[in-house]
């Protein structure tokens, strides 16, 4: 490679786009036309606008004061407070259900809800012993009984 110098280089480096100086002249000719458009905003101000500016300001700010209204008051809370303890009470009033009672349900269902669903332990919890005895299950015959205690011979209790 050959060193460069300034005193080699022949070529300046900077070259022209193609028929460059033949739309020059329209080029700058449109460029000064829009500089003498740009002086000029285009908008205009009407006479007099910033004399009654402040008039037409203050004119719109004093309207009176709409009246306010207090959304709840004393008369709206009770009101409302009415409506839902009604609405409250038709859902806990038993209209539309009816509990079964101990005269419609047969035995033997209530015997197989017993057998299949509740465990002996917890019956043991809902029964006290002191409630349940052997001898509720009994049925004595005093007449029995009278004849038994007789038919015992009080030498054989009788032991030495």
């Amino acid at each position: 490679m050959k060193k460069e110098t300034l005193n080699t280089i022949k070529t300046s480096g900077f070259k022209l786009p193609k028929d460059y100086f033949e739309g020059l002249e329209d080029t700058i000719l449109a460029q000064d036309t829009l500089e003498s458009h740009s002086k000029t905003s285009g908008f205009n101000v009407p006479d007099g606008y910033f004399e009654t500016l402040e008039n037409k300001i203050l004119t719109k700010l004093e309207k009176p004061e709409p009246k306010v209204f207090n959304l709840f008051n004393k008369k709206t809370i009770v009101s409302l407070s009415s409506v839902a303890a009604a609405i409250v009470l038709l859902f806990n009033i038993n209209l539309f259900k009816s509990a079964p009672t101990l005269n419609s349900l047969d035995t033997e269902t209530v015997e197989n809800y017993i057998i299949n669903e509740i465990e002996i332990n917890d019956l043991n919890l809902l029964i006290n012993d002191s409630e349940l005895s052997q001898t509720d299950f009994i049925d004595y015959n005093l007449i029995d009984v009278d004849d038994y205690i007789d038919d015992i011979d009080l030498n054989d209790l009788y032991q030495e």
